[in-house]
């Protein structure tokens, strides 16, 4: 990272540098890691797009949860490093809301936007007349945007697919990643008022970490977590993410220490562990960080400057289940291969024409607020 004070250590056994090593983006191939995390929410979501919400993905009788539900945790973990990174790097409470803001909500609302008319077009069996109305048209997208619903559906869209109704399932998630920005933003004003510095910021976060660690311990089975559980679940992952971007110049990358968190997840899965579920995300965690130290050559250089994750996964769903629609013969694994290609294009379109632009659009906005506060010149006498 430049300009970073930490150096290159090697260590025995494979354990080989700080992960402050690994901070900037053109250091790391995070970009690469959080594509192939919305490839697998892909994936694992064609088994229910073509069989059925009772379709099982193969990991989950192993571990309790889905390829996809791990993939969600590498983008948390993620995200809580990079926003974390985010937070210092601004200037200030408004341009972190802005950078947030623009980051998840432009995209957000023109492929819901583009969903509705979609739907409306080609895809739906009801008259015009009842499908562009304020109750179904209006009310989908209005929750999907402002309250990231997945259980509203659109009249007469995707009624017979083995999936009837569902729309736009994995934006589910993006309640609690905005939760996580929130809690984030308050804990790190915090300690900014409070001037707790260094690697004493660790303690704050280390509570988190705890309370969500336990509470998970003491969650069902995953198919039945309520919202305190996923809130839980997901803070665990984002604050795992925090605390690595806080003491980033004192945490080893290694394989050894990934085989050893991996190692006791999985014990404490075959003991049927409260720690099961913790440990899990531990090591899906630090294998994110793990994964993303290695250079990745063209593949890490373009994904850091076209992020295509957040699009495919806010589109692939609704991809998937066209498909499902338009080719019923399809199985789970074209379905989703061929999601995984159109859901990429998609994405591309996103990034380039509004998710880039808006982000652009952070800067001149912060320019012309810093304008606008300066006090006018007084006239001359």
């Amino acid at each position: 990272m430049a300009g970073s004070r930490v150096q290159a250590t090697g260590g025995a056994g494979g354990i080989r540098f700080p992960l402050a090593l690994y901070a900037d983006k053109d250091d790391n191939s995070y970009g690469v890691v959080r594509l192939l995390a919305a490839l697998c929410v892909v994936y694992t979501h064609s088994f229910g797009v073509v069989g059925g919400w009772s379709t099982p993905e193969p990991l989950v009788a192993s571990t309790g949860m889905s390829l996809g539900a791990h993939a969600v945790h590498v983008f948390f973990a993620l995200s809580g490093f990079m926003v974390a990174a985010s937070f210092e790097r601004s200037s200030g409470v408004t341009d972190f809301v802005l950078a947030r803001t623009l980051r998840v909500m432009p995209a957000l609302i023109v492929v819901n936007l583009l969903i509705v008319v979609a739907g409306g077009l080609i895809l739906t069996n009801a008259a015009a007349a009842d499908y562009w109305t304020i109750d179904n048209a209006g009310r989908f997208f209005a929750r999907t945007v402002l309250s990231f619903s997945v259980g509203v559906p659109l009249l007469g869209v995707f009624a017979d697919n083995p999936v009837p109704g569902a729309i736009n399932i994995p934006i589910w998630t993006i309640r609690f990643e905005v939760l996580a920005y929130a809690s984030l933003l308050l804990l790190l004003t915090a300690m900014a008022l409070t001037r707790l510095r260094g690697m004493a910021r660790l303690w704050p976060v280390i509570a988190v970490l705890a309370v969500s660690a336990g509470w998970l311990g003491g969650a069902p089975d995953a198919e039945s977590f309520s919202f305190a559980d996923q809130l839980a679940r997901f803070f665990l992952a984002f604050y795992l993410g925090v605390a690595a971007w806080i003491a980033r110049d004192r945490v080893p990358v290694g394989l050894p220490i990934l085989l050893a968190t991996a190692a006791g997840a999985t014990l404490a899965l075959a003991t049927a562990s409260a720690l099961s579920y913790p440990l899990m995300i531990l090591a899906v965690a630090y294998g994110s960080f793990w994964l993303g130290s290695f250079r990745m050559g063209a593949l890490q250089r373009w994904t850091a400057r076209t992020d295509l994750s957040y699009g495919i996964y806010i589109i692939g769903f609704f991809v998937q289940q066209w498909l499902a629609w338009a080719l019923p013969g399809l199985n789970s694994y074209g379905n989703a291969g061929l999601a995984m290609l159109i859901a990429a294009g998609a994405a591309w379109l996103s990034w380039t024409f509004v998710e880039r632009p808006a982000l652009n659009l952070r800067r001149r906005l912060m320019a012309a607020g810093q304008v606008a506060s300066r006090p006018t010149a007084l006239p001359a006498e």
